[in-house]
C-alpha cells in the first residue's frame, strides 16, 4: 500500500462534481503531487491507463440507455468502476502521486446506486432474459462488446476463475443487496480493489436545483435522473458513508459559484 491520501467528491447528479474535479485538476497542475481521476471514465485523464477500454465502456453505457436495458446498464457501470483501482494504483505507485482526488468513488457509488436498479432488473428478469441480452449485445458496436467481454475475462481471473459475464452481472450485483451493509461494502471493496477514501467531500444541493442543472446540459438524461431517484441517491450516500467510520466527511453547500466552491474544497483538503 502507498501513503497517498485519497479524497472522494460525492453528490447527486447536477451537484457540480465534474466541474469541481476539473477546477481542482487545474489547481493541482502537472507536478504530479496530486491527481484528479474519474471513477467511471478513465479515458478523461490523458496520462491514465485503460483509456481505450474506458471509451468502449462509455459507448456501451450510452447504448444501454438507448435500449432501456437496466441490467446491461448496471453491468457496464460496474465494469467502468473496476477500471478505477487500476488508475489509482498507477498514479500512486508508478507516478508517486501523494493526493488522489476521485470524482465519485467505486465503493460508495455502488452502495448508493445499485439499489436504484433493483426494481428495473427484477421487472425485466426471467428465464429468457440472458438470451435477450445476448441478442441486444449482438446488435451493438462489436469492438465495444469485445472490449467489455475481454475485461470481464480479466476480472474473472482476478476472482480465482469465477466467471464475470455481461449477461448475468447486473442481476448478480442486485443480489448483493441481500447482504448486511458492512458485508456488502467489504465485498464491493474487494471486487474493485479499492479501499474507502480517507476524506469524502459531499456537495449538498437540493434536488430540484440539481435536476435543473442536469436538464440544462442538453444531453440525454440517465435513467436515474429523476427527482425521486436523485433523492434516493443522496440518502444512499449517507447510508454508505455511515458504514465507514474512518472516512472524514466534509459537507459543502454547492449553490455557490464554481470557483468559490473549488477554493473552499481546496482549503479543506489542503490542496
Amino acid at each position: 500500500m502507498t501513503g497517498a491520501r485519497r479524497v472522494a467528491l460525492l453528490g447527486i447528479d447536477g451537484s457540480g462534481k465534474s466541474t469541481l474535479a476539473r477546477l481542482l485538476a487545474e489547481r493541482a497542475g502537472t507536478g504530479g503531487r496530486a491527481v484528479v481521476l474519474s471513477s467511471l471514465r478513465a479515458h478523461e485523464h490523458p496520462d491514465g491507463p485503460l483509456r481505450e477500454l474506458s471509451r468502449h465502456l462509455d459507448t456501451l453505457s450510452k447504448e444501454a440507455d438507448r435500449l432501456g436495458s437496466p441490467d446491461l446498464k448496471l453491468a457496464v457501470l460496474y465494469l467502468q468502476m473496476c477500471t478505477y483501482g487500476v488508475a489509482e494504483r498507477f498514479f500512486t505507485r508508478e507516478l508517486a502521486a501523494r493526493v488522489v482526488i476521485s470524482e465519485r468513488h467505486p465503493v460508495l457509488d455502488a452502495l448508493a446506486y445499485v439499489p436504484l436498479y433493483r426494481d428495473g432488473i427484477e421487472r425485466v428478469g426471467g428465464p429468457g432474459r440472458r438470451e435477450v441480452l445476448r441478442e441486444q449485445l449482438a446488435g451493438l458496436p462489436p469492438a465495444a462488446v469485445a472490449a467489455a467481454r475481454d475485461w470481464c475475462a480479466v476480472l474473472g481471473a482476478r476472482r480465482d476463475g469465477r466467471a464475470v459475464r455481461l449477461e448475468t452481472l447486473g442481476a448478480e450485483l442486485v443480489g448483493l443487496l441481500g447482504l448486511p451493509d458492512a458485508r456488502r461494502a467489504a465485498e464491493l471493496s474487494a471486487r474493485f480493489g479499492v479501499a474507502a477514501p480517507d476524506v469524502a467531500v459531499v456537495l449538498d444541493l437540493d434536488v430540484e436545483t440539481a435536476l435543473g442543472r442536469v436538464k440544462a446540459r442538453g444531453r440525454h438524461l440517465e435513467p436515474h435522473e429523476r427527482a425521486e431517484l436523485l433523492s434516493r441517491v443522496g440518502d444512499g450516500y449517507d447510508r454508505a458513508l455511515a458504514v465507514f467510520d474512518t472516512v472524514r466527511v466534509h459537507r459543502v453547500a454547492a449553490d455557490r459559484p464554481p470557483s468559490d466552491l473549488a477554493a473552499r474544497v481546496a482549503r479543506l483538503i489542503a490542496l
